[in-house]
């Protein structure tokens, strides 16, 4: 049985166990930034977006309930369908609005104090998530993790504890894994499904694990952008039958 085998079950429950880490164990900015650090490469543009978006996350995750943290991720499937130059621009415009119309009420929503967080943390949360989605667009080619990055895991343990550790490897397996997918052949097909499948996952483990932080308003938000996201997907795969 080929490894390539059980590359998709150990990405679903990397992001399952950060997911799970995220909603019962409190983040730190040592964790997250340990995890940038083990792909860190200061010769490559896409390392430093990836590590000022990560920089952001550590200051923006810890003052954020989990699950909204988790909803925003749906972000990266919806830059992705704006961004591709083979998109029509009607359905980028609709897509565009539903998600700016969602970002806001959850905004407003945060101002009225329905919501956890504040509307500024939010959105330094949304530009981090564009940082790292340009990480992504622009990921020079398969890069593994520094060797020695690994002792920062028991310094994190010494210093935060082992669930800090604990988050700290389980993403840096997540970026490995992904990264896989990404560059190698045989998941050519399944790259796009994994843009779109992997950031909901975190919402529904999280939603799980800890349902109080669900709210009716949070729910629709969330399941308002992953329809938005899944219909112009479904008439962007329409349109070369139509021409």
């Amino acid at each position: 049985m080929r490894i390539s085998l059980f590359l998709w079950p150990a990405l679903v429950l990397s992001v399952i166990a950060v997911a799970g880490i995220s909603a019962t164990s409190s983040l730190n900015s040592l964790a997250i930034a340990a995890s940038a650090l083990f792909f860190f490469y200061p010769d490559k543009v896409a390392s430093w977006c990836l590590a000022l978006a990560m920089a952001i996350f550590a200051f923006t995750l810890p003052h954020l309930p989990a699950l909204l943290a988790a909803s925003t991720l749906l972000l990266l499937p919806a830059l992705s369908l704006w961004f591709n130059p083979d998109r029509h621009p009607h359905v980028k415009l609709l897509l565009g609005a539903v998600m700016v119309a969602m970002f806001a009420g959850m905004m407003a929503l945060q101002s009225e104090a329905k919501l956890g967080g504040s509307p500024t943390t939010l959105a330094l949360q949304t530009l981090a998530l564009m940082g790292l989605w340009l990480a992504i667009r622009y990921w020079p080619g398969y890069q593994p993790p520094h060797r020695g990055a690994w002792l920062l895991l028991p310094i994190l343990v010494a210093v935060s504890g082992w669930p800090a550790a604990l988050w700290s490897a389980t993403t840096v397996m997540v970026i490995w894994l992904l990264q896989w997918v990404g560059f190698t052949p045989q998941f050519a097909r399944s790259r796009h499904l994994a843009l779109h499948f992997i950031p909901s996952v975190p919402f529904l483990v999280i939603t799980w694990l800890t349902p109080g932080q669900l709210t009716l308003s949070l729910l629709v938000a969330w399941a308002t952008m992953l329809a938005a996201i899944w219909v112009g997907e479904y008439l962007l795969l329409e349109e070369p039958d139509d021409q």
